[in-house]
């Protein structure tokens, strides 16, 4: 799917995240949430993001990450990114210091507004692409960032999304195909799938996937039940739209 869908996934029991699908812009305030109430249980202090957006250490994270994202799309030639260290250039840091030395952060992000902005209005706040939500998460509490990595790197739900998105239009596809719904509307029949998915998955309560504190367990058994039908519709195992309803209903839950 194009259109950068926000969903909001659940951290394990620290709470939830907002985030961009496609973009992979997540919610700045939300992490910061998180880790100070962790903090707190720990009896350490809070931290605000003005202070972490003071760090000298987060800049530099940020300057890094962009000149990996630059590397990428600048080599022609992929084993180039294995032979050559990527060089960043922290000069620009510096050159956004007061005369006190504390960084003008609000300068730095104008820099950078594919990693870390801000804005006003509907879905205001400031947004930070993942790589930089963890950087925050591990200055706030190690505990929060190592359930981050897990959700987004081991259990790869934003993977899972975009499989499952792609895996829904396959199989809308072929439903035009079946042999009682060739040549029709179907419209109805993409709701009535979409549905039963949902139904099986305990989501009803959300008008789609975007909306529930998602986690990969959500995510995962949809894409692989609509693979798995799309496969059986195109090798002939299911040859109209009730036996597909049919089907799902005997597709087993994995995971948890």
């Amino acid at each position: 799917m194009n259109t950068d869908q926000k969903m909001t996934i659940k951290i394990g029991n620290f709470g939830t995240l907002q985030i961009g699908h496609l973009s992979k812009m997540g919610k700045v305030s939300q992490v910061v949430e998180m880790g100070n109430q962790h903090r707190e249980r720990k009896e350490l202090a809070s931290l605000s993001l003005d202070t972490l957006l003071k760090r000298q250490d987060f800049w530099e994270f940020v300057v890094s990450r962009n000149a990996q994202i630059l590397s990428k799309i600048n080599s022609a030639d992929s084993a180039d990114l294995k032979s050559e260290p990527i060089q960043s250039d922290y000069s620009m840091i510096l050159d956004n210091k007061d005369l006190a030395g504390q960084i003008k952060y609000n300068e730095l992000m104008k820099q950078f507004p594919n990693l870390i902005k801000s804005k006003r209005g509907r879905n205001g706040g400031t947004w930070a692409e993942l790589y930089i939500l963890l950087k925050i998460a591990s200055m706030l509490d190690k505990d929060l960032e190592v359930r981050i990595y897990k959700v987004f790197i081991e259990d790869k739900i934003l993977l899972w999304r975009d499989l499952g998105g792609d895996f829904f239009k396959e199989l809308n596809k072929l439903i035009d195909t079946l042999s009682d719904t060739k040549e029709k509307n179907n419209t109805g029949n993409y709701v009535s799938m979409a549905t039963k998915v949902r139904t099986k998955l305990k989501i009803l309560d959300t008008k789609g996937y975007n909306q529930k504190e998602h986690d990969s367990f959500v995510q995962e058994n949809r894409a692989e039940w609509l693979k798995t039908l799309s496969f059986a519709i195109s090798i002939g195992w299911i040859k109209t739209f009730e036996e597909l309803t049919n089907s799902l209903e005997k597709l087993e839950v994995i995971g948890k």
